[in-house]
């Protein structure tokens, strides 16, 4: 048997290089930073082997974050050469080449520079990317004097300029959180440039670096704190890479279940939660030491000013703008914590860390119910708008809000396994109420609207459905609060129905009156419809970009119009006398001389495409068809029949990222499809089966779920078909084509697009003479037929 080559012996190639790398990948022994040390290590043995011939006073030299001693998989290998002045060109490159070379034929990420160290400091001298890597540098091969001499210089360098490079580094610091957003909320962080991430650690090492007393007096405890969460990001980082094969900082949530399982954790939650407790870690020391730093560096050093809040609370200062407290203060009131909490966020003042830590050593959870003054001073916080979200995140890093509302502790920083929230749960909650505050003047309780939203999503993290568990943590949180029986009635609605307006809106048939009498049957008075439709914007706006548009807003307010109408026992309008005007023209052509007339209208942030026809099987199943054929992205739909037969048909189209659809050439497809001259089924079929595998990324840990849902009550004259069913190209034509092959009339309809999935409501007659519901055993029918149709492909 032939034994294994010495791997610090072996000849070094492409090959061979490229070969030890994948073995030291391959070893699921090593995990997190353990890999990502390992991998410095190995690279740190083949530049020492293949710089163990430099000729004299020359060096190889590390870094970056190579020199810190950790890579991960998919990092680059930041390198430089360092040779004396007086080396020629021609050797320069020689040397250079016979190291940059089999690195290069492997096929690893080398990032190399040849230098001497007067070039490499001229360089740094106005580079910041530059200056910031050779803060820290690590001899790989050769003089090691020449490495100790670059970086003596940079931090002499640094040092030099240090207000100078303090501005950079803010600046920089401000584009990258703008671009990246924060690590512990978003359910898909960048690990390395996010807020909170490894880049903001980095960034404390090289300011405190500058030396500058001003600067290193504010930085909030030790650097040696950080230590411990940044390893954590970078073992995450570093299996990131690994699981994926891609040198990428983004945390997908289909990649999360697999990091989890390779580092150990029992699940993709439990991974979330470490990694949002380490990036708040960071974001709590990285937020302050920049809040103090832009008070200005010249002025840190002054002695702290004391001044007494606007509104003021015994034994509570503000110190140097951040919020303190004095001996003289009561811990014995209940309502001390929320009463300064809504002062410090209405101020836009933090809390040091000193007060946060003395009030969490001497205040008790309450017992019992709350007074009335904490729970006035609770609803204040509440209704403080943005700063109030980091208010709260502040009093939870030392437990102060959950030790009153002990029901947060499960939601904190639980991530959502859904793409189209943006936040976890915790953050989603609180940026709804942020929304909220603002439209406190449409409702007649604010106190309840801001209530409501803290609490809509309480249920969020456990077995059973989110909303009957929320429910359920209602009737015990909203009485421990202080509020009456009357009023824990209306939060638990809000709670139970905070999805109504918005599934209605976009799923029911809003022409119906049999609509708006469900859901006012569901809430009961006008008070809570308009509690309910304030959360849904609240709501909506906190989820992410997709929840909320122009177009929903008017599908929601058309409802809500319409059930304050029946709760307040008046006629409920009909859409239908607003669309007999809306449409008169294209209705008055079809009246006289049948045909197809299309309209084309861009109302902002999305175009309007609406068809006039005599109604027909078929007409829109061939309207969708003809907009597939054009590649025309639906993202919603709705289709009205008027008493004498004609057709409106409405469709919200996004707009195109490349040439705009031509409406013209989509009209004259669709008379061709109508004559039968177009057979958009075989048209469609080529691009369906190309499009099947390479549709989309999966966005999601998990497809979403494939549902028919049909039923006669929702309605009194037509049978309601609801189908949620994962995206993809032409799903509405197939499923408007298969109800048209089944025979049934599409009386309305109305289609949305949630991102990672469809959901499609198709209302249903079976003809006749006297057009009915669909029965029992037909339903059954309709209903298997569609589960074939939507069912997944084969692999």
């Amino acid at each position: 048997m032939t034994a294994a080559a010495d791997p610090a012996t072996e000849s070094l190639d492409g090959q061979t290089i490229a070969r030890q790398r994948v073995e030291l990948v391959a070893r699921l022994d090593l995990a997190g930073p353990e890999l990502a040390e390992q991998l410095a290590l190995q690279a740190d043995r083949w530049f020492a082997q293949l710089g163990a011939g430099l000729p004299s006073s020359w060096a190889l030299m590390a870094t970056g974050g190579y020199a810190r001693g950790a890579l991960c998989p998919g990092s680059d290998l930041d390198v430089v050469l360092l040779h004396p002045k007086r080396a020629r060109v021609a050797e320069v490159r020689e040397v250079a080449q016979a190291i940059w070379y089999p690195l290069w034929d492997s096929g690893l990420k080398l990032s190399p520079a040849a230098h001497t160290t007067k070039t490499m400091l001229a360089l740094a001298g106005d580079d910041l990317v530059t200056a910031t890597s050779i803060l820290e540098v690590r001899c790989l091969a050769g003089h090691q004097a020449a490495v100790e001499a670059v970086r003596d210089g940079a931090l002499k360098q640094w040092r030099s300029r240090p207000l100078r490079w303090i501005s950079r580094l803010r600046d920089a610091t401000d584009d990258r959180w703008a671009r990246a957003g924060e690590v512990s909320s978003l359910l898909e962080p960048d690990l390395k440039d996010g807020r909170g991430g490894v880049r903001d650690r980095d960034v404390l090492l090289w300011a405190v670096a500058t030396g500058l007393t001003g600067v290193v007096s504010v930085l909030e405890g030790s650097l040696d704190d950080l230590t411990a969460p940044a390893d954590l990001l970078l073992g995450v980082r570093s299996e990131l890479h690994r699981v994926t094969g891609r040198a990428t900082n983004l945390l997908l949530l289909q990649d999360q279940d697999a990091v989890a399982e390779r580092l150990g954790y029992p699940d993709a939650d439990a991974l979330m939660r470490a990694v949002s407790a380490a990036a708040r870690s960071i974001d709590w020391v990285s937020e302050r030491f920049w809040r103090r730093v832009d008070r200005g560096v010249s002025g840190l050093d002054r002695p702290g000013r004391l001044r007494p809040l606007p509104e003021p609370i015994t034994g509570v200062v503000i110190t140097e703008d951040e919020i303190d407290v004095t001996a003289d203060v009561d811990f014995s009131d209940q309502s001390l914590v929320f009463r300064v909490a809504a002062a410090a966020s209405r101020l836009g003042v933090p809390f040091s860390r000193e007060c946060l830590a003395t009030v969490a050593a001497n205040v008790a959870a309450p017992s019992g119910v709350w007074t009335e003054r904490t729970r006035r001073a609770f609803v204040s916080l509440l209704g403080s708008g943005d700063p109030m979200v980091a208010t709260i995140e502040d009093l939870e890093r030392y437990d102060l809000f959950s030790l009153f509302l002990p029901e947060w502790r499960h939601v904190r920083s639980l991530p959502q396994r859904n793409a189209f929230h943006t936040y976890n749960v915790d953050r989603h909650l609180l940026r709804t109420v942020a929304n909220a505050a603002e439209l406190v003047r449409m409702v007649s309780r604010p106190d309840l609207l801001l209530v409501g939203a803290l609490l809509h999503d309480i249920g969020k993290g456990y077995p059973q459905d989110h909303t009957e568990v929320g429910v359920k943590l209602v009737a015990t949180i909203v009485p421990r609060m202080g509020f009456p029986s009357e009023d824990l009635a209306v939060i638990s609605s809000l709670v139970e129905h905070h999805l109504l307006l918005p599934e209605t809106a976009t799923r029911r048939d809003l022409s119906d009156p049999r609509t708006a009498a469900n859901v006012a049957a569901e809430l009961g008075d006008v008070s809570r419809l308009e509690l309910l439709r304030a959360l849904t914007e609240a709501d909506s706006l906190a989820t992410g970009p997709a929840a909320w548009s122009d177009w929903k807003r008017s599908l929601i307010d058309t409802l809500v119009e319409s059930v304050a109408e029946e709760l307040r026992g008046r006629a409920t309008p009909t859409k239908a006398v607003d669309l007999e005007r809306r449409f008169a023209d294209m209705l008055e052509q079809v009246r006289l001389g049948g045909g197809v007339w299309a309209e084309h209208v861009n109302v902002g942030e999305f175009d309007l495409f609406s068809v006039a026809s005599v109604d027909h099987p078929g007409l829109f199943a061939n309207v969708a068809g003809t907009l597939a054929l054009h590649r025309v992205d639906v993202f919603g739909a709705e289709l009205w029949t008027s008493t004498d037969g004609v057709a409106i048909e409405q469709f919200q189209i996004l707009p195109s990222t490349g040439e705009p659809p031509d409406f013209e050439a989509i009209q004259a497809d669709l008379v061709e499809a109508l004559a039968g001259r177009l057979d958009i089924a075989a048209r469609l079929a080529a691009r369906i089966k190309s499009a099947e595998r390479a549709y989309r990324r999966a966005v999601a840990a998990t497809l979403p779920t494939t549902e028919v849902f049909v039923s006669n009550d929702a309605s009194d004259s037509t049978t309601m078909i609801d189908i949620r069913v994962p995206d993809g190209p032409a799903v509405l034509y197939q499923l408007s084509a298969a109800l048209t092959a089944y025979g049934v009339n599409i009386r309305s309809a109305k289609v949305a697009t949630l991102g990672h999935e469809v959901v499609d409501v198709f209302y249903v007659q079976q003809p006749a003479d006297v057009p009915r519901q669909l029965t029992p055993a037909e339903i059954e029918e309709l209903r298997e037929l569609l589960k074939t149709v939507i069912a997944p492909p084969v692999r």
